[in-house]
């Protein structure tokens, strides 16, 4: 399946697991893009299906900053000439990749960097590409394609400037990286990620009744049983942090030490994987100190 209808005029070009992502795209009065991520080619095919080029998109919509959402918005807007549209925080980052780089904790002098631009160079293609935004977002705000209206959410944790975007007339939302995928996710895997912003961000999300969202990264993006998921979703979270208590108790007293365990991901031969480990299990460490079942002594830590 590479492409999946949702509703008159509201489709998502399947990109899956990272390093792509699901790209939403709605046609009406205006044909509207949102997280260009997918393969080029996908939704040149899918675009083709429906009578339409990729130059006839009006709109490009970035959830957040991460690679894998933003990866053919430069290129879209060179063939269309189609408006970029990213929230308050993005907008600068997209602006300026070396501020983007600083943003991820991949600045110069981190070593995992030249790997990570590799990464993404070779994966992510013309994400790393010089383009502006021409309108910036914040929350709350609305842009309408003719038939529906989409309505920005803030929902940081994964990232600072991460955001939601409901379609409000038939009540869905289109979660991007609050994916609810199990496998790579939940993320939060750069010094300015926060589990509790994260966990504050579900609670939103749940406490509103939509009648489904849409997943950034699942191959099956609609799910109407939104709430229930974010439950296990969280609870993968708190699963997570048990894993880095046990090892502590069992003694790892460092997070060099906890990393050799490859909790969250099989990282231990991709330096830029093992980043991501190091910074999530610094988050998880930080939780614990304030839970007050670790402490350190001695530059190590122990549970109490």
């Amino acid at each position: 399946m590479t492409h999946m209808q949702i509703g008159a005029g509201l489709h998502v070009v399947i990109g899956g697991h990272f390093p792509k992502c699901n790209t939403l795209v709605i046609i009406d009065d205006d044909v509207v893009v949102i997280d260009p991520g997918c393969g080029v080619e996908d939704l040149r095919a899918f675009l083709m299906a429906q009578h339409l080029e990729l130059s006839d998109i009006d709109t490009v919509i970035l959830s957040h900053i991460h690679p894998d959402h933003i990866t053919h918005a430069v290129r879209l807007n060179r063939l269309s000439r189609c408006r970029i549209a990213a929230n308050e925080i993005t907008a600068p980052l997209f602006n300026d990749k070396e501020k983007m780089k600083d943003f991820l904790g991949l600045h110069r002098a981190n070593p995992v960097r030249p790997l990570w631009e590799k990464l993404v160079n070779s994966k992510m293609f013309g994400a790393l590409e010089e383009g502006r935004v021409d309108e910036e977002l914040q929350n709350g705000d609305k842009l309408t394609t003719g038939s529906y209206t989409l309505q920005m959410l803030y929902t940081p944790g994964h990232l600072p400037d991460h955001m939601c975007i409901e379609i409000r007339e038939p009540n869905l939302v289109f979660g991007a990286d609050m994916d609810l995928d199990l496998e790579f996710g939940p993320f939060y895997g750069h010094p300015n990620s926060s589990i509790p912003e994260f966990k504050d961000s579900i609670s939103r999300l749940q406490h509103n009744n939509y009648s489904g969202l849409i997943s950034g990264h699942l191959q099956k993006p609609l799910i109407e049983d939104y709430k229930t998921a974010f439950d296990a979703y969280q609870r993968h979270i708190g699963m997570r942090e048990d894993l880095v208590l046990a090892e502590i108790m069992e003694g790892a007293g460092t997070v060099a030490e906890i990393t050799l365990k490859a909790i969250i991901y099989p990282s231990l031969t991709d330096p830029v994987f093992l980043q991501f480990e190091t910074w999530m299990i610094e988050h998880h460490v930080a939780s614990l100190l304030q839970r007050g079942l670790i402490e350190e002594k001695k530059k190590r830590y122990v549970a109490v």
